[in-house]
């Protein structure tokens, strides 16, 4: 507090700030401007723009209230929960977008595995019918090169 304003003054205002700031004013309708300040404490608007130092404070303390006040805290949900549709909106495009992905190979997977099987009884015919004609074992060679 500067030595501007009487103690008197600053007491009021101090008096006033704190029923402002509580929400049970008695001369004014409670918002809080420095103006409904100075009618609370029953000073001139030129009284209380000479307490630099409670009027610092006042606003300090106006802007921390007008933060977490209920309208601000409501406006504040809104914002979160529309930033959270957004990310649930990317992420399920993206998970969207993973789901066809994965079907595609799984679908190519299939093609694969029904190919592989086809392949196998192909082989095992193959097998079968070798069993059925006559074969006839190759000689070995010695591996030193002697005949």
């Amino acid at each position: 507090m500067t030595a501007r304003t009487g103690p008197k003054s600053e007491a009021a205002l101090r008096a006033a700030m704190a029923r402002l700031l509580d929400g049970r004013p008695e001369r004014t309708d409670g918002a809080l401007t420095v103006a409904n300040l100075a009618r609370e404490a029953g000073v001139s608007r030129a009284t209380a723009n000479r307490a630099a130092d409670l009027l610092a404070e006042f606003r300090a303390a106006e802007a921390r209230q007008r933060r977490s006040s209920p309208q601000a805290l409501k406006q504040r949900i809104r914002t979160l929960e529309a930033e959270l549709r957004a990310v649930r909106g990317a992420e399920m495009a993206e998970l969207r977008t993973l789901t066809r992905t994965l079907a595609q190979h799984i679908q190519m997977l299939t093609l694969q595995v029904a190919e592989r099987d086809a392949h196998i009884t192909r082989l095992q015919d193959e097998l079968a019918q070798s069993r059925e004609a006559n074969i006839i074992p190759l000689r070995r060679l010695p591996r030193d090169g002697a005949a």
